[in-house]
């Protein structure tokens, strides 16, 4: 039987009167919020285009993705080397990428070329033709990032636990495969973009010098007007289940443990998110005390609460030999039970308040740091004072709002187990 360890040592309480770092609003002409935290004590600036778009957008699967892979492969004006060229020339740090609900656009460039780039960037993106031969290239390298992918154990579990929970057609659910990255043509991402790269789903953040009102509205004025596309959400319900991937040239299996749960923006998220990281997301958490360090079954194990805007999962995640597949998850399935049913050591409480507190601090040091934070409060948690929220939740949690949350979510017999790597597991 495995028995807790006894937390007998006093931690010390931090100081929970934390306060966000002060921002302002600028609303362009065009109605797009810019959310700016000024900074004088660098000479670097730092902005982000968040259009709330991604999967949930899509007319054809993979187009949000390819979109944003191609958006500086070539425009009306300019090649994709001559493109290159310039943000080498100016010594930039730009991203476009597209996840599963948004897509983002961030530049990092010195002040005094933080105009000139800013509207060379946008001019980019929406003069963007998508030539024909580089998506290709792209295509070609994405299928080939693909088939690297499917070799990794970890990758596999992953894909085929999602596939299982959400469903092979819900846009949290379906997977990269060969046949989508062919269907993709030029005329796909010439619409994605026209239809979703808009104002009304434009939030702008920034970080650096203080700009004029002109300076923004000239700015943002090439980005097009909304077209009020809305497009529900489907989720569908599927049975938990349990079943092996079995994977040539692999040593070790990959464990996903999970089930559905909810959206950022559910009552229970932030209680729950101090239960997964009292279970499983720390070093100290309960699952690497156990699984890990008391059992040797594994060198990491964590959980993860994966939630999106419209939908999300609970996972369990671990890297471990063959013979001890069984044996981990029944351990697993007993931590589960445990923190449903049993009283919480309160100085373990307290150290998990600890870190969350130091993580929270981290979060906001520095104005770059925290642009980064209040974009996530805005854009997925669609209100900064989900900020107090967890602030709240993290230093007044009881181990009884645990227990109920662990009854509530964390039933073994309602999760999926899915494992992929080594041919055959023992039992």
């Amino acid at each position: 039987m495995t028995k807790r360890p006894e937390f007998n040592f006093t931690i010390a309480k931090p100081d929970w009167n934390i306060r966000f770092p002060e921002y302002e609003i600028i609303t362009s002409q065009q109605g797009i919020e810019v959310y700016t935290i000024y900074s004088d004590a660098y000479d670097l600036n730092y902005i982000e285009f968040v259009f709330e778009n991604g999967r949930l957008s899509e007319s054809k699967k993979l187009s949000s993705r390819i979109c944003a892979h191609q958006m500086l492969e070539g425009s009306k004006k300019q090649t994709q080397k001559e493109i290159a060229e310039f943000f080498d020339y100016y010594g930039c740090n730009y991203q476009i990428i597209s996840d599963m609900d948004f897509s983002l656009i961030s530049l990092n460039v010195l002040d005094k070329f933080f105009e000139k780039v800013a509207h060379y960037l946008l001019e980019q993106i929406y003069s963007a033709e998508f030539p024909k031969a580089q998506l290709e290239k792209g295509k070609s390298s994405l299928y080939s990032q693909l088939q690297h992918q499917l070799t990794e154990p970890d990758f596999v579990s992953y894909r085929e636990l999602s596939a299982s929970i959400f469903g092979n057609e819900n846009i949290y659910g379906y997977n990269t495969t060969e046949e989508l990255i062919k269907n993709i043509e030029s005329s796909d991402l010439q619409n994605y973009r026209k239809n979703n790269f808009t104002s009304d789903k434009l939030k702008v953040f920034y970080t650096g010098k203080r700009r004029s009102q002109s300076f923004w509205d000239e700015l943002l004025s090439i980005v097009p007007g909304g077209n009020d596309l809305h497009v529900q959400y489907i989720s569908e319900k599927n049975l938990p289940l349990k079943k092996h991937i079995a994977m040539e040239n692999c040593a070790q299996v990959s464990l996903k443990m999970g089930k559905r749960l909810f959206e950022k923006t559910h009552d229970d998220y932030f209680d729950f998110y101090f239960l997964n990281t009292l279970l499983g997301d720390y070093f100290g958490s309960r699952l690497m005390s156990v699984i890990r360090e008391e059992h040797g079954l594994c060198y990491d194990i964590h959980s993860t609460l994966d939630a999106q805007l419209k939908d999300g999962i609970f996972y369990i995640s671990a890297e471990l030999n063959a013979e001890k597949v069984k044996k981990a998850i029944q351990l697993i399935q007993s931590e589960l039970q445990k923190i449903s049913s049993q009283v919480i050591d309160k100085n373990e409480m307290e150290m998990v308040r600890n870190y969350l507190h130091g993580h929270i601090l981290r979060l906001i040091d520095g104005p770059y740091n925290s642009i980064l934070l209040l974009k996530i409060l805005i854009t997925e948690f669609e209100d900064v004072h989900a900020f107090e929220k967890l602030l709240q939740s993290i230093h007044y949690i009881s181990d009884e709002r645990i227990r109920q949350l662990s009854k509530k979510y964390l039933n073994p017999d309602e999760m999926t187990i899915v494992t992929a790597g080594f041919d055959k597991i023992k039992n």
